[in-house]
């Protein structure tokens, strides 16, 4: 299906988020993903997938694109009016939706907040009751994607709390978490972790991190939902 790009938005120093007008409106889930190409002769004769950042509920569809490679480069250097093709969406592991009964928890490294911001901004447009706390891991302030939205966020709603922790260089004004999401910080936060549905996306050695540590915290393997970054582009 052909979509042309509407909006283009810095989000750091190396994402933008594409907002784009399908010809007709695509019914995904949030945490789904399809595959983009870009149309065109002077761009990339691939495809790659990226996860919907935007919710289902909104007439348009954003992808927030990290600059990594080749195909997100040419991403990068779109402009309004230019257009994409978009495949149909796929993927289950990470799916929420007004079926999730449970409060949930994510964990998100980096650019593996895309599907949890769609989830989250679902949540809101759809007034659902679950809980929501999202553990944001990145290197440095300026990698904080959805910075503002997320501060708001959670000032503005007080079933979604937002721990963002910075792994690296610590900034004079931070006064946020710092160092790896661990034990200590998760149980700071979240009560009764068992009872909880978990959601992690993030490189593989965090996603094997993260559920090694639920496990120990007899989190039940079914209560625990994980992508890795399999396939490449997915999340960048």
């Amino acid at each position: 299906m052909k979509a042309e790009i509407t909006g283009v938005k810095r989000e750091t120093h190396d994402v933008k988020t594409l907002r784009v007008q399908p010809e007709k409106k695509i019914d995904f889930i949030p945490g789904q993903y399809c595959l983009l190409s870009i149309m065109g002769d002077d761009y990339p004769d691939d495809s790659k997938p990226f996860t919907f950042a935007s919710s289902p509920e909104k007439d348009f569809v954003e992808f927030t694109v990290k600059k990594i490679g080749e195909f997100t480069s040419a991403l990068h250097e779109l402009k309004e009016g230019e257009t994409l093709e978009l495949g149909k969406p796929r993927g289950k592991s990470l799916n929420f939706d007004e079926s999730v009964e449970k409060d949930v928890v994510f964990i998100a490294g980096g650019s593996g907040i895309t599907p949890f911001i769609s989830a989250i901004r679902y949540s809101i447009d759809k007034d659902l009751k679950n809980g929501m706390t999202l553990f944001f891991s990145n290197r440095e302030y300026r990698d904080i994607i959805f910075k503002t939205e997320l501060r708001h966020t959670y000032e503005d709603y007080s079933r979604i709390k937002v721990i963002n922790t910075l792994t690296h260089e610590e900034e004079d004004h931070w006064d946020g978490e710092t160092g790896l999401i661990d034990r200590d910080m998760v149980e700071r936060y979240v009560d009764d972790v068992k009872e909880k549905l978990w959601y992690i996306c993030g490189p593989p050695p965090m996603i094997d991190s993260m559920e090694e540590m639920l496990e120990y915290m007899g989190v039940s393997s079914s209560n625990i939902r994980f992508e890795k970054w399999q396939i490449p582009g997915k999340h960048d």
